[in-house]
């Protein structure tokens, strides 16, 4: 009997031993695929979280009106007038080159190699009080949805490349995250009229942006003296689900208003794309130069160096570094940019040589009947659930196993403790006749 005895507990240790060497060339056989399938599901996770779809359902939205922002032109004949006034008739023909350079700079100045043999005025912000228009000179008759209102009030004074310009609907200008001026079935397509009195250039863009060099998909129209400009845009909103924003910003490729870069500049009040170039330029500045230009080192606003002739030399000297390193500012869209485009312009001709104002007229062509949507297409839930899944298929692992074996543990802590306080012991011991066999 005992033989049989024997046998049968030879025959259980055969069993289990078959059996845990199956479990172990399964798990290693399988680990690589469970690595990879891991590894997909976390790069899908990351990489489609956020669905943007076009919806075209009509409801009562509130769809923002553009910004439309004006920048002054160089005039050279106002130039030499106010330089006449300002410097004398008899004054140097250099230092009028030099004043348009820094009234109207665009990133270099060539007439500042000058200042080294000849005398240049040092008060940047001096000059760009005399030889550039205030508002109230510049913008006048304002209409918006036929109500008059006082221009100055409403195109605010806002910092950009291209100096001082004034701004209508702007968040940045008005510092308000809020959209002023909305458009919806009560009011209407939204229209606004001006007039100009000096050549300038419209910008028309989201109001969260500013604008900026090099800009690509920025409206952007120049409007002579005298000329009328007329532009109907249409708009498509992007609408975002209250949960993109737990998402984090590699997920959903964009940013808030609110969500600014790390060590920024501190220029503008919200984030935005343009805002975000226009900062690391002026950050490449004081890189290269320890300076900025005097357009964005505006004094009691914030206290950036601001540059001297010699200073405006070197970002003449890098100009074309700095062209080229800006297109490499680590910088995302904002994810409350709308979509603008232009149904109809007027010809960029000279229409009436006798007047001596511009008509700008800017306006919506309908109420939009569709806009994108962005929404969270797999949330950490969704994650964990395909995770749960793999284990779940590859181990027989539930939650309802994983608080049983937590039970079990504590039931019979006690053997437990004993057999790991053994193994310790034991390798212990044994690493220490290893040290003294050496």
């Amino acid at each position: 009997m005992n033989w049989i005895l024997y046998l049968s507990l030879a025959l259980k240790g055969i069993t289990h031993l078959r059996n845990r060497s199956l479990y172990l060339a399964t798990f290693y056989n399988t680990l690589p695929f469970i690595g990879s399938v891991s590894r997909s599901l976390i790069e899908s996770y990351f990489s489609s979280s956020v669905s943007f779809n076009l919806d075209t359902i009509y409801l009562n939205w509130n769809t923002s009106f553009p910004a439309i922002t004006v920048c002054e032109l160089y005039n050279s004949e106002k130039i030499w007038d106010l330089s006449d006034t300002y410097f004398g008739m008899e004054h140097d023909m250099h230092i009028d080159d030099f004043v348009s350079e820094i009234a109207f700079f665009r990133g270099i100045c060539i007439s500042c190699e000058n200042c080294h043999q000849l005398y240049c005025p040092d008060n940047f912000t001096l000059l760009l009080d005399v030889f550039r228009t205030k508002c109230h000179e510049l913008i006048v008759e304002c209409r918006y949805l036929n109500q008059i209102f006082e221009c100055c009030d409403q195109f605010l004074p806002i910092f950009t490349e291209y100096g001082v310009c004034f701004s209508f609907n702007s968040h940045q200008a008005r510092k308000v995250a809020q959209v002023q001026y909305k458009n919806n079935r009560m009011t209407g397509a939204g229209h606004l009229k001006f007039l100009a009195t000096a050549d300038i250039q419209v910008h028309v863009h989201a109001p969260i942006d500013v604008p900026f060099h090099f800009s690509e998909g920025m409206i952007r129209e120049t409007v002579l003296l005298g000329n009328n400009k007329e532009l109907i845009l249409n708009v498509i909103e992007v609408y975002n689900h209250e949960n993109v924003e737990e998402l984090s910003h590699e997920q959903r490729r964009c940013r808030y208003s609110h969500e600014h870069v790390e060590q920024r500049i501190g220029i503008y009040e919200f984030y935005s794309y343009s805002g975000c170039i226009v900062e690391c330029t002026v950050a490449l500045h004081l890189l290269y130069c320890n300076c900025t230009s005097h357009f964005m080192a505006v004094p009691s606003k914030n206290s950036l160096p601001m540059c001297d002739f010699r200073g405006l030399i070197c970002l003449t000297h890098i100009h074309e570094r700095l062209v080229a390193e800006r297109k490499s500012c680590d910088c995302m869209s904002s994810c409350e940019e709308p979509e603008y485009n232009i149904i109809y312009n007027t010809a960029d001709e000279y229409q009436d040589a006798e007047k001596d104002v511009s008509d700008i007229h800017v306006a919506l062509v309908e109420l939009p009947t569709q806009r994108y949507v962005r929404r969270v297409a797999k949330t950490p839930l969704d994650l964990l659930i395909s995770f749960g899944g793999l284990i779940s298929l590859f181990f027989n692992v539930s939650a309802v196993r994983v608080v049983e074996a937590i039970f079990m543990c504590l039931e019979y802590r006690k053997e437990v403790y004993k057999w790991a306080n053994r193994i310790y012991i034991g390798t212990f011991k044994y690493l220490q006749i290893l040290i003294r066999l050496k």
